[in-house]
């Protein structure tokens, strides 16, 4: 069967060109050589169209400026930031505004695109608002445009709930909850190292030394899921500062060395082994991660299920009357170490954090709510009242007698 683009329609050869806006322009020829030479004479004819428009400081379409700005910028990019501005532009923006001219779009077709991310997270609305912002400023900077219509886009939505570190009652509950279970190791790595989520699933058993005085993970990979699906670990890490060495307690020591003799020692010399593992050793896929992770929350209490209720055709007991999330694993570490006094610059280093100042703002989220750190400024602000009723209580009647 010939080519679809060698058959033939009737008596003529056809080819659908791409236009501009989206649409398509089919082109016919008695012959191949003569649609073909219609098809470049009409490519030609475009690109000069384009060459025009933005010589005049007309903006192309959105959804054809949008594609060349991505492709400017994505070598610059983690993958993790390609992923959120290809679902950005993909499957939010392009689908309000992707047939307008870059030129005509207004502030009311941007709340348009918003519209589309209601009810969506605030940090969802973040990233999106980030997108739109930096494409249209790109193309001010491009002189396709006079002014950006993103200048004052604002993301909607609420803040996220108050991150919560656990008490330690409920880490004790937690690792009783998951003993022997595979996402064991991943919540007391989380705990024990403070590492994030997708260091955990990068690390191999390369990067972990638990011999000699000082036991310790490298942090040197990162597993990340571009397409929610196969994992892509890489050096890449969220910033340079994440790049670090985490010394171990004992009771991580103990389970990783337990974890280790499960694996065998000829695995674990070929350097290519993950701690968090599938049949084959490799890294988890997002979906085996979920699977993984699924055994923590249906041991949470939920809309379905109370504390201490059997979940339904299954033995498992809901043990815990609090949520748990990868990443409060990882703000439960930093807390512990805020709260134990180690200084900031080590807490910084340790949880790989590239602004002192996120590390200070959780510390003083921290310091001094303890009852024992307040008891002092209690005690100086009702002084005054307390040594008034010690002088009532010392009247000459009740003063004894020398």
């Amino acid at each position: 069967m010939p080519k679809k683009s060698e058959r033939k329609y009737g008596n003529y050869y056809r080819k659908r060109v791409p236009l501009p806006d989206g649409g398509y322009r089919d082109v016919y020829g008695k012959t191949l050589a003569e649609r073909d030479e219609k098809v470049e004479a009409l490519q030609r004819q475009l690109a000069a169209e384009k060459a025009e428009r933005e010589e005049k400081g007309e903006a192309v379409y959105f959804f054809e400026y949008a594609a060349a700005w991505y492709g400017r910028q994505a070598p610059h990019m983690s993958d993790q930031m390609k992923a959120v501005h290809a679902r950005n532009i993909n499957s939010v923006i392009c689908p309000v505004i992707g047939q307008k001219k870059m030129n005509e779009i207004t502030t009311d077709d941007l709340a348009d695109v918003m519209v589309g991310a209601a009810g969506k997270s605030k940090s969802y609305q973040k990233k999106l608002v980030m997108t739109i912002k930096q494409i249209f400023a790109a193309a001010v900077d491009a002189n396709l445009i006079p002014k950006s219509p993103a200048a004052k886009l604002q993301p909607q939505g609420s803040d996220p709930a108050e991150k919560r570190a656990l008490t330690e009652g409920q880490q004790d509950t937690l690792l009783q909850a998951v003993a022997g279970l595979p996402v064991e190791t991943f919540c007391k790595i989380g705990l024990y190292t403070g590492m994030r989520r997708e260091e955990i699933l990068g690390l191999r058993w390369d990067c972990v030394e638990l011999e000699g005085k000082a036991p310790h993970v490298t942090v040197r990979r990162a597993c990340h899921w571009p397409d929610n699906f196969k994992p892509v670990v890489t050096e890449e890490l969220k910033t340079p500062n994440a790049f670090r060495t985490i010394p171990i307690p004992p009771q991580l020591v103990e389970h990783l060395k337990g974890e280790l003799q499960k694996l065998g020692k000829e695995k674990v010399e070929s350097g290519s082994v993950y701690v968090i593992h599938d049949e084959e050793g490799g890294a988890l896929t997002y979906s085996a991660f979920r699977s993984m992770w699924r055994a923590v929350d249906v041991r949470c209490v939920s809309d379905d299920y109370k504390l201490g209720d059997k979940i339904r055709n299954h033995k498992i007991i809901v043990t815990m009357d609090f949520k748990v999330t990868p990443h409060i694993l990882r703000h439960t570490y930093i807390t512990r170490l805020i709260l134990a006094g180690v200084p900031l610059k080590r807490v910084q280093y340790l949880a790989g954090h590239s602004d002192p100042q996120i590390t200070i703002k959780i510390y003083t989220d921290l310091m001094g709510h303890a009852p024992e750190d307040l008891i002092g400024d209690i005690l100086s602000a009702f002084a005054s009242e307390t040594a008034a009723d010690n002088k009532k209580g010392s009247t000459p009647e009740s003063t004894p007698k020398a």
